[in-house]
C-alpha cells in the first residue's frame, strides 16, 4: 500500500464533516488516532516561538527558535548538566504547567458514550489529564513521568516529578547548567544515569494488550477511524496501522485530520491517503481544532 494519492479531495469542509458526522453517530466502535497536531491545535505547538520564549529563554538567547530544533539534540554532545537543565523545564512545562486543554474535553465529551479506544503518541498525558479513562486509552509512546536505569540493571522505575522540583532551582541562568551534578538523576542500584521509561514502565505492556484487545473486537464491526495530526515524526505507530486496519476491515472508514503549521509553510500536514484506500478514507486537510470544535458545536451548541 505504498501508492499515495495527493488528492486531497473530497467535498467541501461541510461535505466532510457531514460524512464524519455520520460515521461516529452510526459506528459501532471509534477508533482515535493522536499525533502531535492535536496537542498542537490545543495550543501546545513545538513549533510556537513565543511559547519556547515563556519556557526556555535561554535557548532562545542561544539562537534557537522552537522545540523541534532540539529534538535531535543529541548531535550537539551537550553535557550531562545542561542536557537535564533542557529536560527538566521541558517536562516541567509540557507536564505540569501546560493547562489541561479544553479541546480534549471536548473530544472527550464527542466519544464518551461511544465504544472507543485511543491510541497516542504524545507524551504529554493531556488525556488522562482531561479525564479520558485510561483504560481506554493506550500511549504508545510512553509519556514523562517516568525514568529508568539506562543500563537495565533493573524494571524498576522512579516518578520523575520529585526530580523536577529538585532540579528546577539548580538551573543556573547563565550557564543553563544543572549547578550541583551530584543531584542529576542516577540509578540507585548501579549509579548509571536514568532516562525517560517511554515503553518501559511497569504496566506498558497491559496497556498494549487492551488496545489490541479492543482492535480485535472491532473486525466485525462498523468503525470509524479518526486520525487527528499523525504525520511521519513515527508513522509506524499509527498512520502506517491505521491504513492497514482501514483496508482489512470490511466495514470501516478513516478520517485523516490534518493540516500544515501556521509557522512552517510547505512543511507538515500530510492529510493524503492511500490510492488503495480512496473509497474508504477521507483527507480532511483541516486543523483539528475546527474539526473537533465544529462536531462539538454542532452536538452542543456553543
Amino acid at each position: 500500500m505504498k501508492k499515495k494519492s495527493n488528492d486531497y479531495s473530497g467535498g467541501s469542509f461541510a461535505d466532510r464533516m457531514s460524512l464524519l458526522s455520520q460515521w461516529l453517530d452510526n459506528s459501532d466502535k471509534v477508533l482515535i488516532g493522536a499525533g502531535a497536531g492535536l496537542s498542537a491545535a490545543a495550543g501546545l505547538n513545538y513549533l510556537d516561538e513565543e511559547l519556547f520564549r515563556q519556557f526556555q529563554p535561554e535557548m532562545v538567547a542561544m539562537g534557537y527558535r522552537y522545540p523541534y530544533e532540539l529534538f535531535e539534540r543529541d548531535k550537539l554532545n551537550w553535557p550531562p548538566a545542561r542536557e537535564w537543565a533542557y529536560n527538566v523545564r521541558h517536562v516541567n512545562f509540557v507536564r505540569y504547567v501546560f493547562p489541561p486543554s479544553e479541546l480534549y474535553k471536548k473530544l472527550l465529551k464527542l466519544v464518551e458514550d461511544k465504544d472507543f479506544f485511543v491510541i497516542t503518541s504524545n507524551c504529554d498525558r493531556q488525556f488522562m489529564r482531561t479525564g479520558f479513562p485510561m483504560e481506554r486509552v493506550f500511549e504508545a509512546q510512553g509519556s514523562y513521568d517516568r525514568l529508568r536505569c539506562i543500563e537495565g540493571c533493573t524494571k524498576e522505575t522512579w516518578n520523575i516529578k520529585p526530580f523536577i522540583d529538585k532540579l528546577l532551582p539548580l538551573i543556573d541562568s547563565e550557564t543553563f547548567m544543572i549547578s550541583d551534578e551530584s543531584a542529576i538523576p542516577r540509578c540507585p542500584y548501579c549509579g548509571a544515569p536514568l532516562f525517560a521509561a517511554v515503553r518501559s514502565y511497569e504496566g506498558y505492556l497491559d496497556e498494549r494488550e487492551r488496545y489490541v484487545d479492543w482492535l480485535m473486537s472491532a473486525t466485525e464491526k462498523k468503525l470509524c477511524i479518526i486520525e487527528i495530526g499523525v504525520g511521519f515524526n513515527t508513522p509506524v505507530v499509527i498512520r502506517w496501522p491505521f491504513e492497514r486496519l482501514t483496508y482489512a476491515i470490511e466495514n470501516a472508514h478513516l478520517f485523516r485530520v490534518n493540516c500544515e503549521y501556521e509557522q512552517w509553510p510547505g512543511h507538515g500536514g500530510f492529510p493524503m491517503v492511500p490510492e488503495e484506500l480512496k473509497d474508504k478514507a477521507t483527507p480532511m486537510p483541516f486543523d483539528a481544532r475546527k474539526v473537533i470544535e465544529h462536531l462539538y458545536n454542532e452536538r452542543f451548541g456553543t
